[in-house]
């Protein structure tokens, strides 16, 4: 062999060695933060008091997350800082570490003033500091000897993120680094912004509200909720993709149903999600609640819909109640030309509908929340131009009418010669309201996708407010 080729040879190896190694830090730093997302919950599930929640919350991201790390609560109208947790230096002890710590106690919070008036989105960015510099430590020190407090920590990075709960804006999160000798990213910002959900939710079951306030707001909630007839957000603009979705909700306020759906940015592209949980009403609302937010976190972290799967199957296992989920992800590339990726968890497997031809695009595994050891595989499919995939959920199939239920032989023939996601959506939708005669005794969702050409023009939303569509460009 010439050296040449052994150069070749182990330049490869090194690469591939390199790839390896970030892959596996990506994956290590992944799995970190959802252990640091489930410790939280487990906190707040516990019912302690709030001083008792949030120590426990601050040991959590202290130091495994943050050097230093501050809980600012809004009450009556003021701001007190209701926790704060310092690690310790290297070399210098924990005594150093209290004495930081109790400095940033007696602190009055300096909070930007757009997160405190809460008038809208954009007032509720993080404040990101990248790389900290004096800067940075005037525009947030109340005077000099703040300011000369705040310098000799050395703070290397640090972000705060609004607490919002309810609709209202109770408090801030900030974490910093310093001396550990680390920095933020965006990412991290992002992470931060995840775990003031966490926060804020922990923040609203200590009881930050009192009962009667609690009480009020629930129930205007579920009026507008009711009202606004349980739909999902919007779909949205997916350029290269035409997505259409439908959602059928059944039952009186105290039976609500589970099914769901979503859409949501991955790296690399989209991931739509459909899925229904066991049960009705208030459980039924919880577990729909914690299957969504953990898949999309858990996808939006990765981009890998079978850690997603396997993510919320961990979730469901660790609640106290029983508690199942189906659930089928399609992962749309950004290039619609490219193939899509499929994975089914005890879901109606998505069905791929061309012309007169429908059939089945991928095998369901096991349902999720049923088994620790289970696990799921990924099917890959080009969705060529006229095609569509097409998933639903079995309140479809399982309608019932006059003439038994609505089943699997009927939804394919009301597919059969659908041209695009909106019109099977519409059509479906049709078809079940006449063979029901309007009587949904279930809920029921569809979702609809197929590739466009690039040139084609963005159609404007379908106007009925249980489907739409947008046609990306």
């Amino acid at each position: 062999m010439s050296w040449i080729a052994i150069a070749v040879l182990t330049l490869g190896l090194v690469v591939t060695g390199a790839c390896l190694v970030v892959s596996s830090r990506r994956f290590l730093e992944a799995r970190r933060r959802f252990q640091i997302l489930a410790d939280i919950a487990d906190a707040s599930d516990a019912g302690g008091s709030l001083e008792s929640t949030l120590d426990a919350i601050c040991d959590i991201l202290v130091p495994g997350f943050a050097d230093f790390c501050m809980v600012d609560v809004i009450a009556d109208g003021r701001i007190h800082r209701a926790a704060v947790r310092v690690a310790e230096e290297d070399g210098t002890g924990r005594q150093s570490a209290m004495e930081i710590e109790r400095r940033l106690a007696e602190r009055q919070p300096s909070l930007p003033q757009r997160m405190i008036d809460d008038e809208g989105r954009a007032s509720l960015a993080p404040r990101f500091f990248e790389r900290m510099s004096e800067a940075d430590l005037l525009e947030i020190a109340h005077d000099r000897e703040d300011f000369e407090f705040l310098r000799t920590i050395g703070v290397g990075s640090a972000v705060t993120v609004a607490l919002k709960a309810r609709g209202h804006v109770t408090g801030a999160l900030t974490l910093g680094v310093a001396w550990s000798g680390r920095s933020y990213q965006h990412e991290h910002a992002e992470f931060a912004s995840i775990l003031a959900g966490r926060v804020a939710l922990a923040l609203d079951n200590s009881g930050l509200f009192a009962d009667l306030e609690r009480a009020e707001r629930a129930r205007a909630e579920i009026a507008e909720t009711l009202q606004r007839g349980l739909l999902p957000a919007p779909l949205p603009h997916i350029s290269g993709w035409s997505v259409a979705a439908m959602y059928r909700p059944a039952g009186a306020e105290n039976e609500v149903g589970g099914d769901f759906y979503d859409a949501f940015p991955i790296a690399g592209g989209w991931m739509l999600v459909i899925g229904d949980v066991t049960g009705r009403g208030a459980k039924a609302a919880s577990i729909t609640a914690q299957a969504r937010y953990t898949l999309r976190t858990a996808a939006v972290l990765t981009g890998d819909p079978l850690l997603a799967l396997a993510t919320l199957n961990r979730a469901l296992l660790a609640r106290r109640d029983s508690a199942l989920c189906s659930v089928a992800a399609v992962a749309l590339p950004e290039d619609s030309s490219q193939p899509v990726r499929l994975a089914v968890a005890g879901h109606p497997p998505p069905l791929l509908v061309d012309g007169e031809a429908v059939i089945e695009a991928a095998k369901a595994g096991p349902v999720l929340g049923a088994f620790p050891d289970a696990t799921w595989s990924i099917e890959q499919m080009d969705v060529q131009h006229g095609q569509q995939l097409v998933v639903i959920t079995d309140g479809i199939t399982e309608a019932c009418g006059p003439d038994g239920r609505f089943g699997e032989d009927r939804l394919q023939a009301e597919l059969v010669g659908a041209t695009s996601p909106v019109l099977a959506v519409q059509g479906l939708e049709g078809a079940l309201h006449a063979f029901t005669k309007g009587a949904f005794d279930d809920d029921a969702a569809v979702l609809a996708v197929a590739p466009v050409s690039t040139d084609a023009g963005a159609d404007m939303p379908v106007s009925t407010p249980l489907a739409a569509e947008w046609e990306g460009s």
